[in-house]
């Protein structure tokens, strides 16, 4: 065979052998990948603790009751604390928008102020209106969301607020609650069925939510034997505030034990752990009787909106990250809920009031966040380090311990880097006389700004509308309106009309013969008003009135009729026969009932957790 037709042979088997060989390669390399991809993800993860290194982190939401901002890192009470805090965030200047823990519970788990869901943070019951209003109107309570991204969520501690057996809060969603408020020495119970509650996550696939919620330090301060002995200080202090420091170290020790255990079972690093307070504590002297409510709440709190009442701890850990930082800007617990989502990569929802904290964190923050709050009797606007306050009746529900009287509303501003602890504040009795006092005008100017930015930030009242036709044939018309409770504030009247305004009731009078309209709000909104319309000396009858959008005769309802006035922000058309047309223009549907008494075992938890005595 010629050396010609060897070496042809070669070259053209040698392309067709490294050929085949590629596809050879190729396919045992698709097998591979066909069944590697085959087999389940779990087995191509980093596992820790039964969880995937890729998959959603856990979240664990601590909420110490009463924790003032001051106490971690003072006294020698917090050394579990004092360490997660040099290993994680720390926010120096977060302050809670609700100052009791019903309120302040339901922003954490809303992103919302208070007063934008119908639970009143006046009384403690809840009525039967107001928790159909809340499950109507509150779609996404934090538990229910992340339980629909299939997050397992629990709730152990100690919170009679979630829960709605007893007349004092409403459900918010969680797959499991273990709610402790109707046991004695209860925080010995909470750690013991926390870590019931990690061992069974642990063996699960899904991420789990665990919201842990210990009562103390609340009073009445009752710390164990010994944990007063830990404190170290040079400050004097009195009986209740060693006490309440005992209690602040016995949780303390019991969140030691938690950590242990979530490092232990390995959940400790693919978890965002955030700890926290639902309100702080009234222990400056000049507080101890509320200028907004005149209650004693010195060793309380939920009577105003004072920094030593609403100035709480806040430490994050992240998930999978060793990230240390002091955060010296103010941040708010409205925040709270979407900074949870936004590190769980979960959208969002566009409704609520807070921000992330996410870009403060990772340094890319741009404006500062302002402050506004809401609790009994106070609303509050705060830039930096100042606040303006005002005594507020906004958001008052009737009971035993309101009865429908409206008072002065005054405001107290304070900058707080020159008074730290808001004892000497400027006082402003009333806003349209504040050039009475002669402040600096860039003072001056800035706490009509604040004033301004607390009305825009609360939710507007419903305004009504009456309008009247007048019988050319007689000379005056009369209009009488009263409400049984809170007054009336005229919003908008023509200036041929005389008013007399006296709360309850107004009374208008006009001799001009074309139609006019009179609008006004019931301030606070508890009291549906009445009206009365005469031509000279004969009074329209209701037959003649029509209400609402659609114009319905007034005499056609005689008993819940509230809806029937109801006309959204649409003007009703007007009948050219009309004589007189009623209608409501916003606002949550009231019921106007009064609050129910507590039952007994509402009472009994509630005297346990010294909210009452």
């Amino acid at each position: 065979m010629s050396s010609k037709f060897i070496r042809t042979s070669f070259d053209s088997f040698f392309p067709s052998f490294l050929l085949k060989l590629f596809l050879f390669l190729l396919l045992s390399l698709l097998c591979v990948c066909q069944k590697e991809s085959a087999r389940p993800e779990k087995n191509l993860l980093v596992e820790e603790g039964g969880k995937h290194a890729d998959s959603k982190p856990n979240v664990i939401w601590i909420v110490i009751d009463s924790l003032r901002g001051d106490i971690i890192g003072q006294y020698n009470v917090t050394p579990n604390l004092d360490l997660f805090a040099k290993e994680g965030i720390q926010f120096d200047f977060h302050l809670v928008n609700a100052a009791w823990t019903r309120p302040s519970t339901l922003v954490f788990f809303t992103g919302k102020y208070a007063s934008a869901n119908p639970v009143n943070f006046w009384d403690y019951p809840t009525t039967k209106s107001e928790v159909e209003a809340f499950y109507r109107s509150e779609k996404k309570p934090l538990p229910k969301l992340l339980k629909e991204f299939q997050y397992n969520t629990v709730m152990v501690g100690n919170n009679p607020f979630l829960t709605d057996k007893f007349g004092l809060g409403v459900e918010v969603g969680f797959d499991s609650l273990y709610d402790f408020s109707n046991y004695s020495e209860d925080t010995k119970k909470i750690t013991k069925k926390t870590m019931e509650v990690l061992e069974e996550v642990s063996t699960q696939e899904k991420p789990f939510f665990l919201f842990l919620n210990y009562n103390d330090p609340h009073k009445p301060y009752t710390p164990p034997l010994g944990f007063t002995n830990r404190i170290k200080t040079s400050e004097s202090l009195d009986e209740r505030k060693l006490n309440y420091l005992g209690e602040v170290a016995f949780v303390d020790e019991e969140l030691g034990k938690v950590f242990a255990d979530l490092k232990t079972k390995n959940l400790w690093d693919n978890s965002l752990i955030l700890i926290t307070a639902d309100h702080g504590e009234v222990m400056h002297a000049s507080h101890a009787i509320s200028p907004f409510t005149g209650t004693n709440t010195y060793y309380g709190h939920g009577q105003d909106l004072f920094l030593e009442n609403i100035h709480v701890p806040l430490l994050i850990k992240l998930p999978h990250t060793v990230k240390q930082k002091t955060v010296k800007e103010m941040t708010r617990s409205i925040d709270l809920y979407p900074t949870i989502l936004d590190y769980a990569e979960l959208p969002i929802p566009n409704s609520i009031h807070g921000l992330s904290l996410r870009p403060i964190i990772e340094g890319t923050e741009t404006t500062k966040r302002t402050y506004y709050g809401e609790t009994r009797f106070t609303q509050g606007y705060g830039e930096g380090k100042e606040f303006l306050l005002q005594r507020s009746y906004r958001f008052h529900e009737l009971g035993k311990f309101w009865q429908g009287s409206v008072g002065n509303e005054f405001y107290l501003y304070f900058d707080t880097t020159k008074d730290p602890n808001q004892i000497s504040p400027i006082r402003i009795n009333q806003m349209e006389n504040i050039g009475e006092l002669k402040l600096d005008a860039k003072l001056e100017k800035k706490i009509q700004r604040f004033w301004k930015q607390i009305r825009s930030m609360e939710p507007k009242l419903p305004l009504y509308h009456l309008w009247i036709r007048p019988n050319p044939l007689e000379k005056d018309t009369e209009i009488q309106i009263k409400v049984q409770s809170g007054i009336l504030r005229l919003a908008k009247f023509p200036n041929t009309v005389v008013v007399e305004e006296k709360g309850k009731l107004v009374n208008i009078h006009t001799k001009d013969s074309q139609p006019f309209q009179i609008s006004f709000e019931v301030y606070p909104d508890v009291s549906f008003p009445e009206f009365q319309v005469w031509f000279g000396k004969k009074q329209v009858p209701k037959s003649d009135i029509h209400v609402g959008y659609f114009g319905v005769s007034m005499s056609a309802c005689s008993k819940d009729c509230d809806l029937l006035y109801e006309s959204q922000s649409i003007r009703p058309i007007i009948h050219p026969e009309t004589k007189v047309h009623f209608w409501k223009e916003g606002g949550q549907k009231k019921s106007y009932e009064s609050k129910q008494e507590l039952g007994t075992d509402a009472l009994d938890i509630l005297k346990k957790q010294g909210y009452v005595q």
